[in-house]
């Protein structure tokens, strides 16, 4: 593989990736029911809105499920696994088992985005505990998982270890389920 190809390759990864991850927030954060109100969510449904408005007027909304962010997430998936495999084998893969491995894969950028804003947010309720726009949007993001996580599991001796568990939940879905389904659509490519 040439230079200039590997150059392409990496800029369509980094540039479907990066949309497809802010396109995964937006929907995140409709489900946890988070407001127009954040500074950080204004900017997410700025930056969507373009790649959503189409089909907002075709696909419908199910309460607070946007099937039109997903639906854009889906086809930029498959279309990133696409440009992938022209570009690095040079073949045109069959269409169920991308699909497929795309589903996986939104579904696993969304399990790292929630362990990620776990994380974020236990971390700076540690270091920062003064409210500002990221805590507060992580705040909103995580407070479902954690809530039903505290549920079950008290604090231990003032440490809340909420975040600990939601964690380790989220890493062994991951593995368990995600991965597998992968790798199967893998090997149905090749």
């Amino acid at each position: 593989m040439f230079p200039l190809e590997m150059a392409l390759l990496f800029l369509s990864q980094f540039v479907f990736t990066t949309l497809i991850i802010v396109l995964l927030l937006r929907f995140c954060l409709q489900l946890s029911g988070a407001g127009s109100h954040n500074v950080i969510t204004q900017w997410i449904i700025k930056i969507t809105r373009p790649c959503i408005k189409p089909l907002q007027w075709i696909l419908p909304s199910w309460r607070r499920f946007d099937s039109s962010v997903i639906v854009v997430a889906l086809l930029l998936s498959m279309l990133k696994v696409f440009i992938y495999g022209y570009l690095k084998v040079g073949i045109d893969f069959p269409v169920l088992p991308i699909f497929i491995f795309a589903c996986a894969q939104l579904l696993q950028f969304i399990l790292q985005l929630y362990g990620i804003a776990v994380i974020a947010q236990a971390v700076l309720s540690w270091v920062n505990p003064d409210p500002n726009p990221l805590s507060d949007l992580l705040y909103v993001l995580t407070a479902p998982l954690l809530n039903f996580a505290r549920r079950f599991i008290p604090p231990l001796a003032g440490f809340d270890l909420s975040p600990v568990a939601v964690w380790v939940s989220l890493q062994i879905v991951n593995i368990v389920i995600v991965a597998p389904i992968m790798q199967r659509s893998l090997w149905m490519i090749y």
